[in-house]
């Protein structure tokens, strides 16, 4: 092996190394990666100068001279996260760290499917294009099951049906380029940077117009055989499914995401004012009217949807999503009291914690994840 070649194999072997141990000295990097300190001392100073790494002093445990510790620069670096909402597109600029450096909120035209796709595949163009230094991977959140070629099957909010939107990207991007489902995203953003990171099997439930659950064990999402587990909004609460067929949005879904919750008070002859069905029904759960009837009513069959899930995933934490986030001081007494005695741990159910919109951040994450281990990193 040239000098070159090994120079570059040494730096990208301390860079990843400083990356896995989330910070380390040069003499903690010369014992995990094999090298010497003085080779060691040449790829940091380098890295250094490349923008690649940051060090920090710190005086050791005994005093005496300052030790040098090494972090990755996570500003080094962005990623191109999309999420491909119900009714809008948010698109923004995440580093390594997960810090988001600017985000744009984008309603589209039209919500006619055809056009809908191609007003999503002209914003993420020009996103990537205008961002200034350029992105180095691009993550997309759908709502709606996605396959691991990123390809979707159906996403009803959207009404798409087939669309090859990865494919769709790269031939107008040149990019590492990486497709999930939105609520396995938020799952995702809060196992990378989120406060539950430990949890040993974390569940997001995610309440749009349709329902479903990103879940994380052991650090990692789980997919399914076809990347489809997770679509908790296609499970029945009785046998009456049975005698129809849902093509699109699942039989909970239907009932109980924003489009059925909205229809169900509209045929019960209950006024909701607001854009949000959840927190305009949710607000009356105290009334002794039918709004406060069919809150209860809600609450029952989401602790279904719940009690199951435990049964199942047994989840040390369930971090309530979507038009649940705002309203978890309201709805999490109201879910523990229905699945105490019920489930046999009862998980604790909290607020999302990540900064920001967690599909984006878990675009962001599985983006950085496509471009692939930092020492390509050398090569921009």
């Amino acid at each position: 092996m040239g000098s070159e070649a090994t120079t570059h194999r040494n730096r990208a072997a301390v860079l990843q190394a400083v990356r896995d141990a989330h910070g380390a000295s040069r003499a903690e990097l010369a014992e995990r990666t094999g090298l010497s300190v003085a080779t060691v001392s040449r790829a940091v100073s380098a890295l250094i100068d490349a923008g690649l790494l940051l060090e920090e002093s710190a005086v050791g445990p005994s005093g005496g001279r300052p030790l040098g510790r090494l972090q990755v620069d996570e500003s080094a670096a962005t990623v191109l996260a999309v999420d491909v909402a119900d009714r809008h597109t948010s698109v923004a600029l995440v580093d390594l760290g997960g810090a988001v450096r600017r985000i744009e909120r984008i309603e589209p035209p039209s919500l006619e499917p055809d056009d809908r796709l191609a007003h999503t595949l002209d914003v993420v163009e020009t996103a990537w294009r205008a961002a200034a230094p350029a992105p180095v991977a691009i993550g997309v959140a759908i709502p709606g099951p996605v396959q691991p070629d990123g390809a979707i099957d159906f996403a009803p909010a959207l009404r798409w049906r087939g669309v090859r939107i990865a494919d769709l990207l790269r031939a107008r991007i040149d990019a590492p380029i990486a497709v999930a489902n939105d609520a396995n995203l938020i799952a995702v953003a809060e196992a990378r940077w989120g406060s539950h990171r430990d949890a040993s099997t974390l569940v997001a439930l995610a309440v749009f117009e349709g329902i479903g659950a990103g879940i994380v064990e052991a650090g990692r999402i789980v997919e399914g055989s076809r990347g489809f587990a997770g679509q908790i909004g296609r499970m029945v609460l009785d046998v009456a499914p049975f005698q129809r067929r849902d093509d699109d949005f699942g039989d909970l879904e239907t009932q109980l995401g924003a489009i059925g919750l909205a229809r169900r008070a509209a045929d019960a002859g209950i006024a909701l004012v607001g854009d949000d069905p959840f927190a305009a029904l949710f607000a009356r759960i105290h009334d002794g009217d039918a709004a406060g009837a069919l809150a209860h009513r809600v609450l029952d069959e989401f602790a279904v949807a719940l009690s199951n899930l435990c049964a199942i995933l047994d989840p040390e934490v369930v971090v309530l999503s979507g038009s649940f986030a705002p309203l978890v001081t309201t709805i999490v007494p109201q879910l523990e009291e229905r699945l105490a005695g019920r489930v046999l741990h009862l998980p604790r159910l909290v607020a999302p914690s990540t900064p920001h919109d967690g599909a984006l951040l878990g675009a962001a994450a599985v983006a950085i994840d496509a471009f692939g281990p930092l020492a390509r990193l050398l090569e921009h």
